[in-house]
């Protein structure tokens, strides 16, 4: 079988959809399996140019590159879409993977920026021979707002790589004792300001040992604050801001996240919708403390290796990080339970559901 990938956003996607349709990609091409061939479609206009590039980042020797409009005369069985839509077409049996379907669930109020949004995921409803998505949870959110049928939306929950043993070394910290880790992109739903307002309203021992690190694509009104020295280990400079102690990094490499998690007291995911949320897999693939929200995907994700308050009450979601930043046994409980949770959803057994959904939506092209 002949696999196509849209794979523009290979490069600079530093989101967790970049993370899966790397880690997907890598194994595809690593140890490929019987009678597979993979090869990356990209915009450029000498794909040769970028096919090194798009091979380091994957993890791999080499890449097999072609320019889109390659797609029809390269003889491929079927052409996969892993960034939540589909923005170009091929007269060739698709299959897109939408991650969450956000911008209907809250669509952005000026109608240009609603129809920029929206339009992908409208063209993969239509075009679409299959869909994969994360949760039953999103599956549930596709039939909801692009109606489309059940029997077209498979699940493929999204996986993580559990170390065989801790190698990251955790930061030195200066400005405080421990940190809570916060990782996503600064929008609405992920909810910061809930997390802030949670931590400020911690006992005051611990809220003024407690730092909290930020880590994702800032909002262009959000300031860096404290800072990160590269290091091995890597030390963590606290500011104050609104009596949190704190850093916000912006975007950072895998390197460096590693780190962050291996030394974070507790992950903190209070977003309010999610299709899937691979921090928190992350986080407890690493014998991190995950408090999540109850919302969306979220619970879908953790099982009973998480600590759930109801999203967005700040004041539920304080007593269960006082909870856990005070309670060493509860900590070591949840940093068990989600490694064992993590340990079922690997990175191997979401790169072989995906390839059969591949594989029979292109025999069902074949048949047709």
């Amino acid at each position: 079988m002949h696999v196509g990938v849209d794979a523009d956003n290979v490069l600079h996607d530093r989101r967790g959809i970049g993370r899966y349709a790397r880690a997907l990609l890598q194994r595809w091409l690593q140890n490929p399996p019987s009678q597979l061939r993979v090869s990356l479609l990209v915009p450029h206009l000498f794909p040769r140019l970028v096919a090194r590039d798009l091979a380091q980042r994957i993890g791999v020797e080499s890449v097999d590159a072609y320019r889109r409009s390659d797609a029809t005369r390269i003889g491929l069985d079927v052409l996969w879409y892993p960034w939540s839509g589909m923005t170009w077409f091929a007269p060739i049996t698709s299959v897109a993977t939408v991650h969450d379907v956000w911008p209907f669930a809250s669509p952005a109020h000026d109608p240009r920026i609603r129809h920029h949004e929206q339009t992908p995921f409208y063209a993969t409803a239509a075009r679409a021979a299959a869909i994969i998505t994360d949760s039953y949870f999103s599956k549930s959110e596709i039939i909801r707002y692009l109606h489309v049928p059940d029997e077209k939306i498979s699940v493929v929950h999204l996986g993580v790589d559990v170390p065989a043993a801790q190698t990251d070394r955790g930061p030195l910290l200066d400005g405080a004792a421990r940190y809570v880790l916060f990782v996503g992109e600064a929008e609405e739903r992920k909810d910061l300001q809930t997390l802030t307002r949670a931590l400020a309203r911690l006992d005051d021992p611990l809220r003024t040992t407690t730092g909290l690190v930020i880590v994702g694509k800032a909002a262009p009104s959000q300031r860096r604050i404290g800072g990160v020295r590269h290091g091995n280990p890597p030390v963590l400079h606290f500011e104050t801001r609104d009596s949190v102690n704190t850093i916000v990094t912006g975007e950072i490499r895998d390197d460096l996240l590693g780190q962050l998690y291996a030394g974070a007291a507790a992950l903190v995911f209070p977003s309010t919708y999610e299709g899937f949320g691979l921090p928190v897999l992350e986080a407890m693939a690493r014998g991190v403390p995950v408090v999540a929200s109850n919302a969306a995907s979220i619970p879908e994700v953790g099982g009973d290796a998480a600590l759930y308050f109801p999203a967005g009450d700040e004041g539920a979601l304080a007593a269960a990080l006082q909870l856990v930043l005070s309670d060493t046994k509860l900590a070591a409980h949840l940093s068990a339970a989600g490694r064992a949770r993590a340990a079922q959803m690997s990175w191997d057994r979401c790169a072989q559901e995906t390839l059969a959904q591949l594989r029979a939506a292109a025999l069902r092209g074949v048949t047709r």
